[in-house]
């Protein structure tokens, strides 16, 4: 797929549009103890540093997965990723293929539309 451009659609269907926008709602949503939303840290604040790394903005993430982080000394899913997010922010994370992160990829790929699928990739 390396190449290809990302392109999701949202079609008109029920379904979908609610996938769509429980992914949306959960990038926005504040949670955990730090009371952070994904969009505090890969929008708001993209760029700038938070502790020895540099926030990346949210736009192109999927297009990198799956990854080999030296971290985890192994390939990983970009819903390894939102597991690992959701306890850096002290909050409860979800299983990994469960609704609540598959609707956030749906919402989260949609917004890196137009953009080369580039994974596997490598990060810190």
């Amino acid at each position: 797929s390396r190449g290809h451009k990302i392109n999701v659609k949202v079609p008109n269907d029920a379904k979908a549009i609610a996938a769509y926008n429980r992914g949306k709602n959960h990038f926005y949503a504040k949670r955990g103890q730090l009371n952070m939303s994904c969009a505090d840290c890969h929008y708001h604040y993209a760029g700038n540093k938070i502790r020895a790394d540099i926030l990346s903005p949210a736009y192109g993430q999927p297009s990198g997965f799956p990854v080999y982080r030296n971290k985890w000394a192994g390939m990983g899913t970009l819903h390894r990723r939102y597991v690992g997010c959701n306890k850096q922010v002290r909050a409860k994370p979800y299983k990994a293929q469960s609704d609540e992160y598959k609707a956030l990829e749906y919402f989260h790929t949609y917004m890196s539309n137009g953009l080369e699928l580039n994974g596997p990739s490598q990060r810190k």
